[in-house]
């Protein structure tokens, strides 16, 4: 999301609410594209970990969307068990 956000693809409105401008999201989808599959061809642990670090977080805008969706019920809890092992202080 943050890479969308930065990149214009998503843009947030006066009321809270996000468009999408299609042209800039084809170009940020591929930018993101190219980072990802470069970081896994070339196994750089550091620049993965960089990149989660820098923008693995929630963006205030989305944070407040969110909340939001508060009494929408969901019949599905996703579990991203990947992202909370790879966030998990290293055992000592």
């Amino acid at each position: 999301m943050n890479r969308f956000l930065e990149r214009g693809a998503f843009v947030v409105t006066a009321d809270g609410k996000f468009s999408v401008d299609v042209a800039k999201m084809k170009e940020a989808v591929k930018e993101i594209d190219r980072d990802l599959l470069t970081l896994e061809a070339t196994g750089d642990y550091a620049g993965a970990k960089k990149l989660l670090d820098e923008k693995g977080v929630v963006p205030a805008s989305f944070q407040n969307a969110l909340a939001g969706l508060g009494d929408v019920p969901t019949d599905i809890a996703p579990d991203f068990a990947a992202a909370r092992a790879l966030r998990a202080p290293a055992p000592r």
